[in-house]
Order: C-alpha cells, then structure tokens, then sequence
C-alpha cells in the first residue's frame, strides 16, 4: 500500500459518515463561521477560520451545527519513510481529528508553513465543486501550536480535503526544512 493509498483509507470512514450526514437533510454543509458582515470569523494564534461539519436543516436539531465524528478509525502498524531530511511517521488517525508534531522549525517557519497549507485548502470564497460525496474537499480546522519536546504539535480537523492535501502538507514542511512531522 503506499502512502496516497493508506491516506485515501484513512480518510474513507470519517468522509462516508459525513456525506451520509448531509444526504440526511442538512440545510448547509461544511459552512466556515462568519461574521457579520459575511467576512470569515478567524481566531487563535495562526489567526486562521472555522468551518462547521453540517447545519442541521430538519427536525429539533434544525438550524444548529452538528459535529460529525468517524464511527471508526484504520488500524495499521505505523508507516516511516523519509521526505528528503525530514523523517515521516504515520500512526492510526481520526481524519477529523490529526495530531501533527514537527521538528526542526521554529514556532514562526512552522505556523507560516501550516497557515499557507490552511488556506489553500480552506477555501475561503466557497468556490469548490462538489466531491465525489458530494463535500466541499475543505478543510476544518487547525489548533494554535503546542511546544513539544523536539517541535510543536497542532491537531487538524481535515474536514473532506482529499489524501493529496496531507501529502502537499508533508512535502511543504519538508521544503521548509523540517527535520520530522509525525502524525498520530
């Protein structure tokens, strides 16, 4: 299996439970939280957005923000291998809920780098074209950063962005010096 292949896996049960979320009669689906005046509502240290999984659309529930979680995660061994200098590990993950540590940047190489890879992916404008299930292939949500021992450590909400985003992620922080990112 290679790695796109074991991020597609990984990926497939939160994004099943969410798409079957949405067919369920939800009035919007993966909405960032604005302000307003319609502008995108940011927060936190890297100052970036918020997006929703669903907006309920029918019953008690209509109208609030409904959090979708995996009803399973993937179980495998943790995969290693190397991106240039920098040394990669992946151990299971909830797609809606990666915990990234990286080594060898300081605080600010390491928000830029993550905050650039945010926004590309967040879609601010909701432009994108549906998915396959019918998502925004958006993602969610980044956490300030931690310190760690040897980095720092944000847990991303991947939200339906497709396995290539997290590779583009790899190889971003791989260009900016990185000298580890390890998810689980």
């Amino acid at each position: 299996m290679t790695v796109s292949e074991l991020l597609v896996a990984i990926r497939k049960p939160y994004v099943e439970t969410l798409a079957r979320a949405a067919a369920e009669g939800a009035a919007h689906v993966e909405p960032a939280y604005r302000n307003s005046d319609g502008a995108l509502a940011v927060d936190g240290a890297l100052a970036t957005p918020c997006r929703v999984d669903v907006i309920a659309g029918q019953g008690a529930a209509a109208g609030e923000a409904l959090q979708v979680d995996s009803e399973s995660e993937l179980g495998f061994e943790p995969v290693r291998f190397a991106i240039e200098q920098m040394a990669v590990a992946i151990s299971p993950f909830g797609w809606d809920w990666l915990p990234l540590e990286v080594r060898g940047l300081s605080l600010e190489q390491a928000c830029e780098v993550i905050r650039g890879w945010f926004f590309e992916w967040f879609d601010g404008e909701d432009e994108n074209p549906p998915t396959a299930e019918g998502l925004q292939g958006v993602v969610h949500f980044v956490s300030d950063p931690e310190a760690t021992e040897e980095g720092y450590r944000v847990k991303i909400d991947l939200g339906s962005v497709p396995g290539e985003a997290v590779e583009g992620l790899l190889f971003a922080l791989a260009d900016a010096g990185a000298t580890g990112a390890f998810l689980a």
